[in-house]
């Protein structure tokens, strides 16, 4: 009996145990690296097909390293402007073909954040809708930052 009770003295009092729960505590609690900063990110205007008619999607992006242990699904982020000033937030998907990020490696997270579709042109005809994707366009292009809150795994 006395043996088990050294044992058990030994692995959860000793001054080894102490420093390997500090670590594992400090590291548990810590951030991933490329949260809580900012990043380049900008916005690119895909235009698309539907119905026959004409769709332009403004579509944030963003390129991370996984410095992370596992693999990353999603990054949440708020994105500013070349003064920083915060112009909104969003949950960008990472991944290709709905795999995920994995660690060590890089990849791109993005999501549409605007879209102007045919249902504009049928209201207000060729030259206002023509006119309306041009002045979303300059708005989101004054996106150049993207704070990196946390991620989704």
């Amino acid at each position: 009996m006395n043996y088990v009770l050294n044992l058990f003295i030994r692995i959860f009092c000793g001054r080894t145990q102490v420093y390997f729960r500090l670590l594992l505590i400090s590291l548990l609690g810590a951030k991933p690296l490329l949260a809580d900063q900012d990043w380049r990110c900008s916005v690119d205007l895909i235009f698309a097909s539907e119905n026959g008619g004409s769709v332009a999607n403004y579509v944030l992006t963003l390129q991370v390293k996984n410095n992370t242990g596992r693999g990353i699904t999603g990054v949440s982020v708020i994105y500013k402007d070349s003064a920083k000033e915060v112009i909104g937030n969003t949950l960008l998907k990472c991944g290709v073909n709905e795999l995920p990020v994995k660690p060590g490696s890089y990849g791109e997270c993005s999501r549409t954040i605007q879209r102007v579709d045919t249902s504009y042109i049928n209201a207000f005809g060729t030259e206002k809708w023509t006119e309306i994707v041009n002045n979303q366009l300059q708005k989101l292009n004054s996106i150049n930052y993207c704070h990196v809150l946390g991620f989704s795994y």
